[in-house]
């Protein structure tokens, strides 16, 4: 009998991947990033898994990899890293299935993708309402003003992520002030914003 592929899992282990790798600093803060830059540090996990065959002894050399190219805050989410460890060793089978492995391939970029994009754009509307303030970036002051600063102009994008909004915020929050540097040339100007489109729809591929 054909082998199925765990939909409830994978919706679940995704975002948990993506958010550690997004709190280290090692997913693109630009949406126009080329697709291997969204989907390097997945695909190698993958890649160590398919090499292993065991989920622990994969984890561990993919971790050593991620702690070294993390740019900051390793400290800080390293208890982020060892939950999703804990996750993946709690749900083994689910990366022993081959079609489970193959479906995560082929719609890896559409899922982070999917991921990233209301982060993204809540984040670049917040930079875009306050450019020419630096004070924006004070924590308080984001904790006070992201996101009601821009609720109209992500409105669109609140309806389509309604159920994960306040998750979004508080990564929303996360990126900016873990990326200070980054969005105070937003800010200030010297560096590019990003247009706020409409909420984008993202195929991820469906199998039996």
């Amino acid at each position: 009998m054909a082998l199925k592929v765990d939909r409830e899992e994978l919706d679940e282990f995704c975002p948990r991947l993506f958010r550690v790798l997004d709190h280290l600093g090692l997913l693109p803060l630009y949406l126009g990033a080329k697709p291997n830059e969204f989907e390097k540090y997945p695909r190698q996990l993958f890649g160590s898994i398919q090499r292993y065959g065991d989920v622990e002894a994969s984890f561990r050399e993919w971790e050593g990899r991620v702690l070294r190219d993390a740019p900051y805050r390793k400290e800080e989410f390293y208890p982020e890293l060892e939950t999703l460890r804990q996750w993946m060793m709690e749900h083994a089978v689910v990366f022993g299935n081959k079609v489970n492995m193959q479906h995560l391939r082929t719609s890896l970029y559409a899922r982070v993708f999917q991921y990233l994009y209301p982060r993204r754009v809540l984040v670049n509307a917040y930079c875009k309402q306050h450019q020419g303030n630096p004070g924006a970036l004070e924590p308080e002051f984001v904790a006070h003003k992201l996101p009601d600063s821009v609720a109209e102009a992500v409105q669109k994008v609140r309806d389509v992520f309604q159920d994960d909004w306040e998750t979004i915020v508080a990564d929303a929050r996360t990126s900016l002030l873990a990326n200070v540097g980054y969005y105070r040339k937003m800010l200030s100007g010297q560096a590019p914003l990003e247009a706020v489109e409409e909420p984008v729809e993202t195929e991820i591929p469906e199998e039996e």
